[in-house]
């Protein structure tokens, strides 16, 4: 009787959102406090808003592509459709929870002191992944999940060249935010991520399985994480038109709020 009764509430709509606001709320007090603390960390030195030297803006940009992936973590699990299918069991929507919930943790670690290449790489993992994973949630759109479950099969766009993308461009934004840690803890911290996203890929996986006969032949068809062709994804927008057109899009919008950034940054830090 218990069982079906909480089967009953699992499928209600208030249970649904229910499950969505935790990780938004989480990502949306990290994003807060690293913000305040930039802010903090920044306004001491009133020099640096009249003489901002390459060093500063680009460490300003890496911490502000880590703000972005942050953001958009965030939410992701507010615009999902319901699910057709779910995990069986509670470790499976556990070990989800746990790795959506490192990457924000990981802002929350202290920082190794600046240096400029350091800084280069984070900056251009940290707006690479935001920009990677906005253009592959255009072709996911309301079908992401953060537990294993089943919404849509989605073959086309990024999803063609390999079968999780969205996990691969999380994992390339968490470099670029440990790219400034530069720790022992958020080397182990990034290949305990490595190993989450794995398994949780896995479980999955076997979910699409059972709600799509055809995702048996996809799966045989196309990689797993790691594209098979390194030039895979410029091979996708030299002969997708959408992916061009979407690509060009998102392009343009990333453009337009770094640029704003970078006016904008002397009166932030000052």
């Amino acid at each position: 009787m218990s069982q079906t009764l909480f089967r009953r509430i699992e499928q209600s709509r208030i249970y649904d959102w229910t499950m969505r606001l935790p990780i938004f709320l989480y990502s949306l007090y990290v994003l807060v406090h690293d913000v305040i603390s930039f802010s903090e960390q920044a306004a001491p030195d009133p020099a640096t808003s009249t003489h901002l030297g390459a060093s500063a803006i680009v460490a300003a940009l890496a911490r502000v592509s880590q703000w972005m992936f942050i953001a958009l973590l965030g939410l992701l699990p507010l615009a999902r459709h319901r699910p057709v299918a779910k995990s069986r069991g509670l470790v499976p929507r556990m070990t989800a929870l746990v790795t959506v919930c490192i990457p924000p943790f990981c802002v929350l670690l202290e920082r190794a002191p600046p240096n400029l290449w350091c800084n280069l790489l984070a900056a251009a993992a940290g707006i690479s992944a935001s920009v990677l994973g906005v253009l592959t949630l255009s072709f996911l759109g309301r079908s992401f999940s953060v537990m294993p479950e089943a919404r849509r099969l989605v073959t086309t766009g990024p999803y063609s060249i390999v079968r999780h993308p969205l996990y691969l461009f999380e994992l390339l934004g968490v470099v670029g935010i440990l790219l400034q840690v530069r720790s022992l803890p958020g080397a182990l911290l990034l290949a305990l991520i490595v190993a989450l996203q794995i398994t949780r890929a896995r479980w999955e996986e076997d979910i699409l399985d059972r709600a799509f006969p055809e995702f048996l032949a996809y799966r045989q068809r196309v990689p797993f994480l790691l594209p098979r062709d390194a030039h895979g994804l410029i091979a996708l927008l030299r002969n997708d038109p959408v992916v061009r057109r979407r690509s060009a899009a998102v392009m343009i919008s990333a453009s337009g709020l770094l640029a704003v950034v970078v006016i904008a940054l002397p009166r932030l830090v000052g």
